[in-house]
């Protein structure tokens, strides 16, 4: 009988001391952060080209180019276009010009400048942004290369 009580007082001992060791424990919690910032950026881009012209033609004649822009998804974005208006003769020694505008819509009744802003909101992925133009005057002026320098500017 003092074998089954001892058995039992050390069976009760070794019990408590596990219950005593799981009682000094502790938690707790931290978090895992990260900050997105809205972004946009120009991706790609193709020229707008027309074709080429006699130079006595009048007819307003149509072009079209394309830029690509990537911006956070959700993010509200405006894209400014700025160029003189009118193409250069690449000959140094011309003065003559081609005027043309910019539209943001495939009719030509929008346009786009610095003044005149194409609104978007980001995708979160590569979003093709088409170019429009047209002719605004004569093309009878000295034959030759012609080109403006527009630069593109997205505000997010």
């Amino acid at each position: 009988m003092k074998k089954i009580i001892l058995s039992a007082i050390i069976a009760t001992s070794a019990l408590t001391s596990v219950a005593s060791y799981a009682a000094g424990t502790d938690s707790t919690q931290f978090d895992v952060k990260i900050t997105v910032n809205e972004s946009c950026e120009f991706t790609s881009k193709s020229d707008v080209e027309f074709n080429a012209v006699d130079r006595s033609t009048k007819a307003g004649s149509t072009a079209k180019g394309q830029l690509n822009v990537t911006c956070t998804k959700n993010t509200p974005y405006k894209i400014a276009l700025a160029g003189s208006g009118a193409m250069s003769n690449t000959n140094l020694a011309s003065t003559s010009k081609v005027p043309y505008k910019l539209y943001q819509d495939a009719a030509r009744t929008a346009e786009w400048d610095a003044t005149n802003l194409l609104s978007k909101t980001g995708s979160g992925k590569d979003q093709a942004i088409p170019v429009y133009a047209k002719l605004a005057g004569d093309t009878n002026v000295e034959a030759g290369n012609y080109v403006d320098a527009v630069t593109a500017t997205v505000t997010y």
